[in-house]
């Protein structure tokens, strides 16, 4: 195996895609006595708090987890995603934070910023605890040694829940209990495929789900103490047998025991026969197709839905498709025949953006950053902004793009979600949430006037109706839905046995989107629900601290060690924190002549005004160096423009200009990929000067377990010596002036083995492919490979895709092998 295919690992390990990048803003770095915070000036408000949080994190989690780290976790935030989430990446102990909160549908809304630090603390302290030998390996030859996660996905992030939980900023509430009554009326309850490999109808929240809901079992059964002693004793060499051998030690019982006493306990806790009532007939693919976001206009019911299976969305008026997109409806408001859309555009980072969608045609805006809409009349929408970090509910006029602030949150302990508006334009509604106290803010236009009203339990807000809005109001497990009109009085119209939310009345029929196998659109057939009223008071937010001096971060000069790497022989790999720079620097011996090899190499992305890649090799008494530098400026979310130029010694000068355009879309009930690339280079040599041109085309097809990809290369050049610019596709090289290639495979799944050994491997999905590859030229080469695949979860339960059979090259039969990290 490579290094280079080592080296693609490590750096993908904790891959993150970027809204906005480093180099769109000043960063800046503030200490305190564990952690080092990277942010930028938009955001700065929040930083005190986050030292708050994360100190006090600190303190309880290195306690728990029998970890005190040798060096600051560096925690980096961001504002300017339209993506909430964290990550932790425990190569290097960091962090990555998203200061705007999200209302997931299946976890508690608490208090965001306590959550999520919370939550991705405790999977550093968890993964990177060990013993003091694995603290020396760690220290000294890799960053990568984890004992503690080699473990099932479910495990990991059910210990991140559950640190969360032991700082109060989770709960397993109400919201969740409708996976585990899915789970529990199954014959065979939490497959190890649906919570290891997130096969199921709510994904990878079934990992969440039953991790968090087993450990606060074992918790509750065993005491929190046995869980500290159980996490302590996988930390050390124990740790790489899995997770069986600290199971029965620890708890005396394995863990299919446990399993089984914990699906006991919740059959006999949980009512798993109360009455659930789907608005529509479910599917022949209900478990792949997610209902969600209703919505009335003219009588008309509109609901998005998610095809898991094929991998995009659609929208749907009165039962009928209106469009389709593989972007994420965000949201989206309905006014006569025009539809205002939230799409989460992904190609080039994550951004929100407004679509009109009129007349068959979507239409794109130059309005970002928006999180929910409603209309307010024609060409005129109510808004929640996310501007770098800070939330805003605004007016928007679509004809002359004038903005005006209803409410702006004053820091990231506000959190604002689902704005609404009444048809007539006269009032705004928006879900307020601070420090997890739960807020309907109502905004008045002909008074002028903002009141805020605080909810004792947990509500969402759906659409309007009459003179109010509807909300969906926490009842112990389930919900009821309320008209909630100016002033606090709520009129009582449905109840339902689970939680619901985005309530919407059509022909006097509640309905609401639910969890029952995977978002479905349900319908109310229980009591309708006393009256009741919510008191108006005020939300009073005191000031935080500001920091008292700025430190710039200099990302150039602020390395970690992550790991000694196979690459280029033996080398150490160094890291910022931030995972945008790079350093390695090794060297290898030729045991045949004892010639010895030394190299150095410096990487930047997405953190300077340019991206480059220089390296400097020393091969006995032979230099070489090259140093690459390059852009690519997005035009479009699908059409980007770059540049190259480069420098090699011994002498060596290339620049190229490039156009790619990246798209995907639904495509005959399947989902379809392409991408173009189009670049013309120039490169000078001390003997010769060569121009060429070149079109890459890569287009695929999915849908369910079938995969058809193809990919098509031209080359061209202009000039006397091809050969310095050689053509090498698929391990085949060839220097002429014209050359062509063509690639096409194809992939089918057989199976889903849901196959455990030792509950250290999970064999997931299984499959055969094929593929031809030709490149012409001077020459011919060609290859014919067939192949089985293997879907495999093992470290830290990240899957591997492997692929072994068989190649027929020219007229030699080879054995063919490859894998990959798929994320």
């Amino acid at each position: 195996m490579s290094g280079k295919f080592f080296l693609s690992v490590f750096l993908l390990f904790t891959a993150i895609s970027f809204g906005y990048t480093f180099r769109d803003f000043d960063w800046y770095q503030h200490e305190s006595e564990h952690f080092i915070y990277i942010y930028h000036p938009e955001i700065e408000e929040s930083v005190p708090l986050v030292e708050e949080i994360a100190e006090e994190s600190y303190t309880l989690l290195s306690r728990f987890f029998g970890n005190h780290l040798s060096r600051k976790i560096a925690i980096v935030l961001w504002g300017y995603e339209d993506d909430p989430n964290g990550l932790a990446n425990p190569l290097i102990d960091s962090v990555y934070s998203i200061t705007i909160g999200l209302n997931y549908v299946h976890r508690e809304d608490g208090y965001w910023l306590r959550t999520v630090i919370g939550h991705e603390l405790s999977h550093i302290f968890q993964l990177t605890s060990n013993g003091p030998f694995g603290s020396l390996i760690r220290k000294y030859l890799s960053g990568a040694y984890l004992p503690g996660a080699l473990q099932p996905m479910w495990l990991s992030e059910g210990f991140a829940q559950f640190g969360s939980h032991l700082l109060k900023a989770d709960g397993y509430d109400y919201r969740r209990v409708s996976f585990l009554k899915d789970q529990l009326a199954l014959e065979t309850p939490f497959s190890e495929e649906t919570i290891v490999a997130g096969y199921g109808p709510i994904g990878g929240e079934a990992y969440y789900n039953f991790g968090f809901a087993f450990l606060m079992y074992l918790a509750d059964q065993y005491g929190d103490e046995k869980l500290r002693e159980f996490s302590s004793l996988k930390s050390g060499i124990l740790g790489l047998a899995g997770i069986e051998p600290a199971f029965s030690i620890v708890f005396g019982r394995s863990y299919r025991q446990l399993k089984e006493d914990f699906i006991a306990r919740g059959r006999e806790t949980f009512d798993l026969d109360e009455p659930v009532s789907l608005y529509n007939s479910p599917t022949e693919n209900s478990q792949t197709l997610q209902e969600y976001s209703p919505k009335s206009c003219g009588g008309k019911l509109y609901y998005a839905i998610y095809d898991r299976d094929r991998g995009y969305f659609s929208l749907n008026g009165n039962g009928v498709e209106l469009l389709s997109t593989t972007m994420e409806i965000l949201d989206y408001s309905v006014f006569e025949n025009e539809i205002a859309i939230v799409l989460l555009e992904k190609q080039n980072g994550s951004e929100a953006r407004l679509y009109i969608f009129k007349d068959g045609k979507l239409t794109r805006t130059k309005h970002s950053g928006i999180l929910s809409l409603e209309y307010l009349g024609k060409e005129r929408l109510a808004v929640l902004k996310n501007e770098k970090g800070v939330l805003r509910v605004q007016t928007l006029s679509l004809r002359n793009d004038r903005t005006s602030d209803i409410f702006v949150a004053p820091d990231s302990r506000v959190q604002i979600s689902t704005v609404r508006a009444t048809g007539d334009g006269t009032q705004i509604a928006f879900r307020v949430n601070f420090e997890g106290r739960k807020y309907l803010a109502l905004y008045l236009f002909r008074e002028n006037e903002l009141g805020f009203y605080e909810f004792e339990s947990d509500f969402e807000m759906g659409s309007c109706f009459s003179d109010g809005f509807l909300v969906s109001v926490q009842r112990e497990l389930s919900s009821d839905v309320f008209l909630f009109r100016s002033g606090g009085t709520m009129e009582g119209l449905a109840s339902f046995s689970r939680y619901v939310r985005d309530p919407v009345r059509v022909k006097n029929t509640v309905i609401a989107a639910g969890q029952l196998n995977g978002l479905k659109l349900l319908k109310s057939d229980a009591p309708v629900p006393a009256a009741r009223s919510v008191p108006r008071g005020t939300l009073e937010i005191e000031e935080i601290r500001p920091i008292e001096s700025r430190k710039r971060y200099d990302g150039l000069n602020s390395w970690r060690f992550v790991s000694v790497i196979p690459f280029d022989g033996v080398s150490l790999l160094f890291s910022d924190p931030t995972f945008n720079n790079h350093l390695i620097a090794g060297g290898s011996l030729n045991f045949e002549t004892l010639e010895p090899k030394l190299h150095l190499q410096l990487s930047s992305s997405n953190y300077l005004a340019v991206d480059f890649e220089g390296k400097a090799k020393l091969t006995g008494l032979k230099p070489e160096a090259y140093l690459d530098i390059y852009r690519q400026y997005p035009l479009t979310p699908k059409l980007s423009f770059g540049w190259k130029v480069g420098l090699e010694y011994p002498l060596k000068l290339y620049g190229s200009l490039n156009v790619m355009l990246e798209d995907a879309s639904a495509l005959y009930g399947g989902q379809a990929r392409l991408k173009t690339s189009f670049t013309v280079r120039d490169t000078q040599t001390a003997t010769a000067n060569v121009a060429d041109a070149s079109i890459n085309v890569n287009l695929e097809w999915t849908r369910s377990n079938f995969e058809l990809s193809s990919r098509i290369f031209s080359r061209v050049t202009l000039g006397k010596n091809s050969s310095v610019i050689p053509v090498k596709l698929w391990n085949f090289e060839n220097d002429s002036s014209i050359v062509v290639g063509l690639s096409v495979s194809s992939e089918y799944i057989l199976s889903r083995r849901n196959l455990n050994f030792f509950n250290l491997v999970h064999l997931s999905k299984e499959g055969i492919g094929g593929r031809i590859d030709i490149l012409l030229g001077s020459k011919l080469s060609w290859r014919l490979v067939l192949y089985k695949i293997e879907t495999v979860f093992l470290y830290a339960a990240y899957p591997f895709e492997v692929k072994a059979g068989l190649m027929l090259e020219g007229a030699r039969l080879l054995p063919y092998f490859d894998f990959e990290l798929l994320y």
